[in-house]
């Protein structure tokens, strides 16, 4: 059986948030052993989507009193974060869950965006409210696009994998990532403008970054994997946001989804990102490619 393992790297040392967050992993372990693994009655998992929920909101309200008693300057992006989760995100899969009548399918995707969610949001939102924050791979020049993106997005990355990433340079297609998986999210505005991220990473390094994360093997893609991925990539562009001195629910998520290499490829050649960073972990290689209002979308393949 696959145990979600509590990290103590997780911890930011505030017993009350600490505990809060240790609870909240040991329920979603509880609903992944009785409904996923186990397949108990649909029952169980209503019962253990609701106390989820719950504890959640209890959570957001002891952490936001914290925020408040401190006087932490970061309160109201923080609680705008927190608002998002609470009246968008958790009402949303709730709804999807009756629909599916708690599918196994629906049932995991709760579980990767819940637990993303969590994971992220602890590394890169609740850690700043004691000032602490990634360490940066290489000091921040506001002159020097890439590196403002290497200390604002691949910086929290590394804390939150636990990987040593190194920046190489420029990525093209002609590199050579083993077994690539290339994942897209766009993300619009309510002016109008958008943002494409693509991930490129080969299977297995994706799975060890998601086992690493969540102190479990996994040895497939599953959409426990992916829906976790696309939410830390959330956190990612949220806490970016901030950095830039915009709002953290600017930008929304439009999509989320795995490309076939045709269909990057294509996108790459008919219009080539603004960024496309090649980085190495370890003995393998993943890239990050960056564009700002992307014109049009070619079909999936």
């Amino acid at each position: 059986m696959q145990q979600f393992q509590w990290q103590d790297r997780f911890n930011i040392g505030v017993e009350i948030i600490d505990q809060a967050h240790r609870r909240l992993f040991s329920i979603v372990q509880k609903m992944m052993d009785l409904y996923v693994e186990k397949h108990e009655n649909r029952f169980a998992c209503v019962e253990g989507i609701k106390y989820f929920k719950a504890y959640t909101l209890k959570h957001f309200a002891e952490e936001e009193a914290y925020m408040r008693m401190i006087g932490y300057s970061g309160y109201t992006a923080h609680k705008k974060i927190h608002d998002k989760m609470k009246y968008e995100t958790l009402p949303e899969l709730e709804r999807l869950l009756y629909e599916s009548d708690f599918s196994v399918e629906m049932v995991q995707r709760f579980i990767g965006i819940c637990t993303g969610w969590l994971t992220g949001h602890i590394i890169i939102e609740d850690r700043a409210i004691l000032g602490v924050k990634p360490a940066a791979l290489a000091p921040m020049r506001l002159d020097d696009e890439v590196s403002v993106i290497q200390t604002v997005i691949i910086a929290p990355l590394q804390e939150i994998l636990g990987y040593q990433i190194q920046f190489v340079g420029q990525f093209s297609t002609r590199d050579v990532i083993l077994n690539e998986e290339c994942y897209e999210l766009v993300y619009s505005t309510q002016e109008g403008k958008r943002l494409r991220v693509i991930l490129v990473m080969g299977q297995q390094t994706l799975l060890r970054a998601a086992g690493l994360l969540f102190g479990i093997d996994f040895y497939e893609k599953n959409d426990i994997v992916c829906f976790a991925m696309q939410e830390i990539a959330q956190n990612l562009i949220q806490r970016a946001e901030v950095d830039f001195g915009g709002r953290p629910d600017e930008f929304r998520l439009e999509r989320g989804r795995f490309l076939e290499r045709e269909t990057f490829v294509g996108m790459f050649r008919e219009r080539p990102p603004q960024y496309s960073l090649l980085f190495h972990v370890e003995q393998e290689s993943f890239a990050l490619c960056i564009d700002q209002d992307p014109e049009s979308d070619p079909p999936v393949s």
